[in-house]
């Protein structure tokens, strides 16, 4: 059973462990030993030297790295929260973000430093510490030399504060979903029994401190190896699958639309990728045909597709074990993971009867205990009041073999290139120039899977807006979320009530789209 905080199993490790390697990213490595060291010499500058006490949160805006791991760590063995904030993310948005959970110390580049301080967010931020950079890194090394060690990790209760990993918001604000050691062990373990990890295995980890997938973890509760893919890597499908092969890679997570490139971009014919046992698909919905070109296209592997939230992480997962139906027409989202205590309830929060569709609603260890300083949303969001419980949004109803098969949304939270994000938060960025009355976002979902964003702006259209409009878009939203299209209507249609009928809009300038773009959180 692993203890709390979760890299305190490093601690304990066997010793024919210690010289293996943790962590690899490029042509570096970084054993087990190391990581064990620099995390409490870190853990240790930490405490000593910057004052960071038990519950403190540190913000993290690193490229992805051995430094990054090396940080994260020692903020765990600090007892510090982790705030993971996005690497050449828009400055206004981090800036909002490390304003709102306060931290004791932002780490981050001087580049990145200097960024938000251009953007005048800085004034508004916590200390920081800007680590130089260095040959194949960031350079920690020379404050780990004169750093005094923890002789131990900072203790650690299962429901104290461990991460805040911050997702969209509808009022144009991203909202900041707490996660508790007790979360973040339980989340591990379910990966770890899902995926069958164990010493001898490879896993990538392509996402990023922001998300909440736990890859980084990997290590410390099972001792296999981590190899990092920056954001540069997973934007070139080759360079992916060159990774997988050169790497002797396991086991293997994306998004759909991730795997989809690999398979039309990423050469497989020329890579060797028997190494693979298990490829996995999350973060957004999974096409039948997508799933037969998996299936053909790695033959020696399992293919699963997993569902969950990021206040709910690993809700269900479907396995493809044999050939499937002729006349398969949606991709389940699978059986209910033991961890998960799962509902299908009504608007009021009561279940349905059996094989009736109802909003996926769930509670149990991984579960969120809620929302970061915003009681409201988390009372809105939990089942019948019960702490660390959810309720997704999604609609799903179970087969007579209790899988679930996804059935629409009740709002309008969407997935974007395996990243949730709500509409609210594109409209709101919008509606930030005057000249915008009103703004609507609509999810329009492409035949192969992926989803695109059409907005349509209640504006007088003149020359130079559409381009005013996207640089707004691109200073307030990760690329994944910027709109592909932007429409200009004099006047927009709208309900009796006043507010804009969005069915309207989708029927007059996206008639030939999908009456429902919205997909799945997982």
């Amino acid at each position: 059973m692993l203890e709390y905080p979760i890299i305190r199993s490093l601690l304990r490790m066997p010793r024919e462990r210690e010289a293996r390697t943790a962590f690899s990213a490029a042509a570096n490595r970084l054993s087990f030993a190391a990581l064990r060291a620099d995390m409490l010499r870190f853990g240790g500058w930490l405490v000593h030297e910057a004052g960071v006490r038990p519950g403190d949160r540190v913000a993290i805006c690193l490229p992805k790295s051995l430094e990054m791991v090396r940080a994260l760590h020692g903020v765990m063995a600090a007892g510090a929260a982790y705030v993971g904030l996005e690497f050449r993310g828009p400055p206004a948005r981090l800036a909002g973000i490390a304003a709102a959970t306060a931290p004791r110390l932002l780490l981050t580049t001087p580049e990145a430093a200097r960024q938000l301080a251009a953007e005048g967010g800085l004034a508004a931020l916590p200390p920081v510490l800007a680590i130089e950079a260095a040959e194949g890194g960031l350079g920690l090394d020379a404050l780990l030399r004169s750093a005094t060690p923890l002789v131990d990790t900072v203790a650690a209760g299962a429901d104290d504060l461990a991460a805040i990993v911050f997702t969209s918001g509808s009022t144009g604000a991203p909202k900041g979903v707490m996660r508790s050691h007790r979360n973040l062990v339980e989340d591990v373990l379910s990966h770890l029994r899902g995926e069958g990890l164990g010493p001898e295995d490879m896993r990538p980890d392509n996402s990023g401190l922001q998300h909440v997938f736990p890859t980084l973890f990997y290590p410390a509760a099972c001792g296999c190896r981590v190899h990092l893919m920056t954001e540069q890597d997973v934007m070139f499908p080759e360079i992916v699958t060159e990774i997988l092969e050169r790497e002797r890679a396991t086991v293997w997570g994306c998004a759909a639309t991730a795997l989809r490139l690999m398979i039309e971009r990423g050469e497989l014919g020329r890579r060797d990728l028997r190494s693979l046992r298990l490829v996995k698909s999350y973060g957004e919905a999974l096409s039948v045909e997508l799933l037969r070109s998996v299936k053909i296209a790695f033959p020696q592997a399992r293919m699963v597709s997993a569902y969950g939230a990021t206040e709910a992480p690993n809700i269900a997962r479907f396995e493809a074990t044999a050939d499937l139906p002729t006349g398969l027409r949606a991709v389940p989202l699978g059986r209910v993971q033991d961890h998960h205590r799962l509902e299908l309830c009504d608007d009021l929060g009561h279940a349905v009867a059996p094989g009736e569709i109802g909003e996926i609603c769930t509670r149990g260890p991984s579960v969120s205990p809620g929302y970061w300083k915003d009681p409201a949303l988390t009372a809105a969001r939990q089942l019948r009041g019960i702490a660390n419980s959810y309720r997704t949004g999604d609609l799903a109803f179970a087969d007579r073999e209790g899988i679930l098969h996804f059935a629409g949304r009740r709002d309008h939270l969407v997935k974007l290139r395996g990243h949730r994000f709500d509409l609210g938060e594109i409209e709101a960025a919008l509606k930030r120039h005057s000249a915008v009355r009103e703004a609507v976002a609509i999810a329009l979902s492409r035949p192969e899977g992926e989803t695109d964003i059409l907005a349509v702006v209640e504006a007088a259209e003149r020359p130079g807006l559409e381009a005013t409009l996207r640089k707004l878009c691109a200073e307030w939203l990760p690329r994944v979320a910027r709109p592909l299209r932007i429409a200009f209507a004099g006047e927009l249609p709208r309900l009796s009530s006043g507010k804009v009928d969005r069915q309207r809009v989708r029927v007059l300038f996206a008639p030939d789209a999908a009456p429902d773009g919205a997909r799945p959180e997982g």
